[in-house]
């Protein structure tokens, strides 16, 4: 587009030299030329028709010279043998020399100049050129200016009032695409576009985080309540206690995911490391087995590859497995199973998160990784868990994708070899 805009530019002067030229070339053709071109036609009429051979006296040369002059408009001058004049009349500016000839009077021999006589001078000549090369340039000039405002002015001006516009809450629209402004109103209104979606987005999380937040923060409110009758049993109180403290890691798992979120929005950068499958796999046992077995759910890690190194982000892969082993506590029923399966192929390792749960409707399968989608039916908006994960493995270069096998499967793949691909 600014080679497109620069093109223009040089275009535009050179027709404004060109204009200007073939102007000048004119004018010198009506002013300057006559003069020239004449000279030789002047000449033959002058010397052929006009002329005598021989004169007998220099009075009869000069009678015939004034005849002559005022029938044509030209002054003579006459010398003779010494360089001296015999007119008296003496040249003036706006005299144009034509041509010489000789003359013979009485048995001497004359020098014969012939001028035209100009209508104005030489500075009248200059005079009327620079006037009109001001009034050449100030049309050309005012032309350029009348282009380049409905070229370049007026959609500049279009795009000024349509940001200022957008600040009270108008949308722009965009235009046919026929010049490069017309693109950039169009970029303009893709940006508009895209930061409408992005703050719908956050109105939506925001209603989700309130959402997700209001349910368990009423349940802690309740049992709190609960807890300050002076007649509950030591059972009771550990019961609404364990509550609250469930309710309480709801909450905090529900701000863990946003905070995944913001992070991931905000810094889209790896912090490689190198770790062990087997160390992997450590970590998450540890992390979960127990909490899951308390929860009547079994936990199982299998690797084929423990002894392999792998390369990645540490914290966000295992923010990945958080999110889907939370998304499968969701919908998991009693004797619920949650296993992980890790292997590789040529180029990448392969990693299956499955459960028992009751799987998803194959029609919606694919939009699961889809932001703030839920297959719950009673809510209208969803958490952010499974978005995370598909962009954590995505910035590591990698696919994911969810099936239906007995329950819910999400598998992911990482490149072997990270850092080269």
């Amino acid at each position: 587009m600014k080679n497109k805009l620069k093109k223009k530019i040089i275009i535009c002067t050179l027709l404004i030299i060109i204009i200007n030229t073939i102007i000048l070339v004119i004018w010198f053709q009506f002013k300057i030329s006559p003069l020239i071109t004449n000279s030789d036609r002047i000449e033959n009429i002058i010397t052929k028709e006009e002329l005598q051979e021989s004169y007998n006296s220099t009075d009869e040369l000069l009678n015939s010279l004034e005849s002559i002059s005022s029938k044509y408009n030209l002054k003579f001058y006459v010398k003779d043998t010494n360089n001296k004049y015999i007119t008296s009349s003496q040249k003036e500016d706006n005299h144009i020399f034509l041509f010489t000839s000789m003359i013979k009077v009485d048995n001497n021999i004359y020098l014969l100049e012939t001028y035209a006589v100009r209508r104005i001078s030489t500075m009248g000549i200059i005079i009327e050129l620079i006037i009109f090369q001001i009034v050449t340039v100030s049309i050309l000039m005012g032309s350029t200016f009348l282009f380049t405002r409905a070229k370049i002015i007026k959609p500049v001006d279009k795009i000024i009032a349509d940001i200022r516009n957008y600040k009270l809450g108008v949308r722009p629209e965009k235009n046919k695409l026929h010049t490069e402004f017309d693109l950039i109103q169009n970029e303009f209104v893709t940006l508009v576009d895209s930061l409408e979606e992005e703050k719908q987005n956050q109105n939506r999380i925001i209603a989700s985080i309130s959402h997700d937040i209001k349910t368990p923060l009423t349940s802690i409110i309740g049992y709190s309540n609960l807890i300050e009758e002076e007649n509950l049993t030591k059972d009771e109180m550990k019961k609404y206690n364990r509550k609250i403290n469930e309710k309480s890691i709801h909450i905090k798992n529900i701000l863990e995911g946003f905070d995944d979120y913001l992070s991931n929005q905000n810094n889209n950068t790896l912090k490689l490391n190198n770790i062990y499958i087997k160390d992997l796999v450590n970590d998450l046992n540890n992390d979960y087995k127990i909490d899951l077995e308390n929860a009547n759910i079994k936990f199982n890690v299998k690797s084929k590859i423990d002894n392999e190194l792998i390369t990645i982000d540490v914290l966000k892969i295992k923010r990945v497995f958080s999110n889907m082993i939370s998304n499968s506590i969701r919908y998991i029923k009693n004797n619920g199973k949650i296993n992980i399966y890790i292997d590789k192929d040529k180029t990448n390792y392969i990693f299956k998160v499955s459960d028992n749960g009751p799987g998803v409707d194959e029609k919606i399968i694919s939009k699961i990784f889809n932001p703030l989608f839920t297959t719950d039916k009673s809510r209208k908006i969803s958490g952010l868990g499974l978005s995370i994960c598909r962009e954590f493995i995505l910035m590591h270069k990698g696919s994911i994708k969810a099936y239906n096998n007995n329950g819910l499967t999400i598998e992911f793949t990482i490149p072997i070899n990270l850092n080269n691909s």
